[in-house]
């Protein structure tokens, strides 16, 4: 379910708020690089520094300089137009999108900042287009969040069918918002952002393809067109009816290789010590496991730990009894980036001929899958 992985964070990942803007205006857009222009004059800020910093294709741009009595400025050279996240102090958060050759001002006071205090970026007025939907979404989301929670605590056999229920219609309202705006801003640069983010960083590979397939040459040339164009090829090694391999070493160091299961079906489950969600479902697959190891199921997890300390400490004290492996390099695990797994809980399950058959099973979803395999 896409909206339990929600850009509420929860795994302690990312920004507090994400701004996503699109390009204003229908007009053919044609990447190019340039220089940008950021100063602000912020109330509040004295002399804090002020951080500044983009992620694309891998290329991450970074600065930062030292407020003098709420007053900064920052000059550097852009590859494209990108949404640049600025931090003031430990946990102030803005983003902003920056187009080439912009300058873009913002004032306002440090206690409230909002994207209402960002002037000169073209594509702002298009973001809050999409950022109010996103906000009713997000609001809704954490309210449901909060009603999980009391239920867990009220035991296992609690009814959350009214709290699934209403994650799915906001996870349909979500796609909704994202397809409007592809097909309304299909030139834009930023477009394809908002698909890597909430289609590829939180897997939905069907809407990912299709709303890609709908962008113009020009929003597939852009940058985060091209990088969204890759994570999808990427994507296409864990697809429906691939047939994964893979290598890596075990709990005692010893290389496992998934095709040695051939004949069983098997879920490959990414996961962490440190990730609350997966934490959180591992009872779950427990008791899968338990149920349907002894007709042929087996589970391989698949840690981006970097610590073996902590991975085994979680295995132990989830009970989690099946195959564990790691190469330890967190996120920087090439297996991680080879299957592009962008977020965890991420898996797959495999069927006895080694095809996968379907992806990201949670909860009542993966023991009806495997009712119906092992009935």
């Amino acid at each position: 379910m896409n909206l339990i992985k929600l850009k509420l964070h929860f795994c302690k990942s990312a920004l507090i708020a994400l701004l996503i803007t699109v390009f204003f205006g229908t007009a053919a857009y044609t990447q190019t690089s340039g220089t940008y222009q950021v100063t602000g004059n912020i109330e509040g800020l004295a002399d804090q520094k002020v951080y500044l910093s983009a992620k694309t294709k891998g290329l991450t741009i970074a600065d930062s300089v030292l407020a003098k009595n709420g007053h900064f400025e920052f000059k550097g050279k852009t590859p494209g137009a990108l949404v640049y996240y600025l931090r003031f102090g430990k946990s102030i958060y803005l983003s902003v999108p920056i187009d080439v050759n912009e300058h873009v001002e913002i004032t306002g006071n440090l206690d409230h900042l909002t994207e209402d205090d960002v002037k000169g970026a073209k594509m702002l007025p298009v973001w809050k287009e999409w950022f109010k939907g996103w906000e009713t979404i997000r609001s809704r989301a954490g309210v449901l969040y909060k009603m999980l929670d009391s239920i867990g605590k009220a035991g296992k056999d609690a009814d959350r069918s009214y709290v699934d229920a209403e994650f799915k219609r906001l996870d349909q309202r979500l796609i909704d918002s994202v397809e409007v705006l592809v097909q309304k801003y299909p030139s834009s640069p930023i477009t394809p952002f908002i698909i890597i983010d909430r289609f590829i960083n939180y897997p939905n590979p069907e809407k990912a393809k299709s709303t890609y397939a709908a962008l113009s040459t020009a929003g597939k040339n852009s940058l985060y067109g091209q990088e969204l164009g890759e994570a999808l090829r990427i994507a296409s090694k864990t697809g429906i009816g691939i047939k994964p391999d893979f290598t890596m070493a075990d709990r005692n160091g010893q290389p496992f290789k998934l095709s040695s299961l051939k004949g069983k079906v098997v879920l490959v489950d990414f996961w962490a010590s440190w990730c609350g969600p997966c934490r959180k479902e591992n009872p779950n697959l427990v008791k899968a496991y338990e149920k349907y190891h002894g007709k042929g199921f087996e589970i391989v997890g698949v840690s981006l730990d970097d610590k073996k300390e902590n991975w085994l400490k979680a295995i132990e004290a989830d009970q989690l009894g099946w195959l564990h492996v790691s190469d330890l390099r967190g996120w920087k695990s090439d297996l991680a980036a080879e299957y592009g797994i962008r977020s965890i809980p991420t898996s797959f399950l495999v069927d006895a001929d080694g095809k996968i058959i379907a992806k990201d099973l949670r909860g009542d979803q993966l023991e009806k899958k495997l009712a119906e395999i092992f009935k």
